[in-house]
């Protein structure tokens, strides 16, 4: 992934940036992230960021200004601002910020941003779907559940405008995809099946029932992790 920073006290930027890159490679992410010190710097530049973190008070604009012609481009990243002025929290709320941090900012509170970051960045990545037909692209919240085919995997998605159907036989492993999908939102009830807990309707000793009618397995030893990571799912969901 890649991120940038727009802050123009050069020493807090580069404080600011080694502590993301810690959190983030702790949780086996590597990326590259971006300084600038001013307005007119982050906007010129045509690369894509999955998330900018911005100082609401820039040499030459406002961060707000900033956040909003960000939030225009067709790959637009989540904006956290970081800011030593309150006055900005509900202007803020209109350019769709994802968190609001006042310097100086403490570790917790950094840490739970990113955390949030994390979760909604995983949900909502895309992923190849390789078949004979050729590759497709789909976001991974838009996945339903993956069955093992044998050396394949059976993709199920819900009905979107963009694809030919809503079951792909995709020439990857279902075990490649539990490696590559790091989605909370998805767990592995069954040796055959990962699903995605976002379409689970019902639940009824060791079946799920979910929301398209059709019924997948809970494997009796994975029960108790299941229940875990439903209610942390339900709790945290995206």
């Amino acid at each position: 992934m890649r991120i940038c920073i727009c802050e123009d006290e050069r020493a807090e930027a580069q404080a600011l940036s080694d502590r993301v890159r810690a959190f983030l490679q702790a949780r086996g992410y590597t990326c590259e992230l971006d300084i600038f010190e001013d307005a007119a710097s982050v906007l010129s530049t045509e690369n894509e960021y999955s998330l900018a973190l911005l100082d609401c008070r820039l040499p030459d604009a406002n961060g707000l200004e900033v956040a909003k012609e960000l939030g225009k481009r067709k790959n637009r990243p989540i904006i956290i601002f970081i800011s030593a002025y309150s006055e900005y929290v509900y202007d803020s709320f209109e350019v769709g910020t994802f968190r609001y941090l006042l310097k100086p900012v403490e570790d917790a509170a950094l840490n739970k941003a990113l955390s949030g970051f994390l979760e909604y960045y995983e949900h909502n990545v895309e992923i190849d779907l390789p078949t004979a037909a050729g590759t497709y692209r789909v976001r991974v919240e838009d996945i339903i559940y993956i069955e093992s085919a044998l050396k394949n995997s059976i993709v199920r998605v819900r009905k979107l405008d963009y694809l030919p159907d809503t079951d792909f036989e995709a020439m990857r492993s279902l075990a490649e995809y539990t490696q590559i999908i790091r989605s909370p939102a998805f767990f592995r009830t069954h040796k055959r099946f990962f699903v995605n807990m976002r379409y689970i309707k019902t639940i009824e000793n060791n079946v799920i029932t979910l929301t398209i009618g059709e019924r997948v397995e809970i494997s009796r030893r994975r029960r108790a992790d299941f229940n875990d990571a439903y209610n942390r799912y339900l709790m945290n969901a995206v």
